[in-house]
């Protein structure tokens, strides 16, 4: 996710930046948290995403991040499943 901050300068978000942006008060518990293998979270259509499937599959938030991704229109690899904007692409 790419933000500007006030002074125009574009910062890109990490995934760990981008979960306490949720409502829930879970974030702390999810898996990925502090994962410093951030392409996984982001994979390109034809990449397979097996590592991140992993760690989202033992994650005791898992199903409120895929929530969150879906009601706020997220890219990536969230709650175990692939997202474009929000919308499902590859459970």
């Amino acid at each position: 996710m790419t933000v500007r901050t006030e002074t125009t300068a574009v910062v890109e978000l990490t995934l760990a930046e981008l979960l306490p942006l949720s409502d829930s008060r879970e974030w702390h518990r999810a898996a990925c948290r502090g994962d410093p293998h951030h392409e996984a979270w982001f994979p390109y259509p034809s990449q397979d995403f097996a590592y991140a499937r992993e760690v989202c599959a033992g994650c005791p938030i898992r199903a409120a991040c895929g929530d969150f991704a879906a009601r706020t229109g997220q890219s990536g690899v969230w709650g175990g499943h692939e997202f474009d904007r929000g919308q499902l692409i590859r459970p």
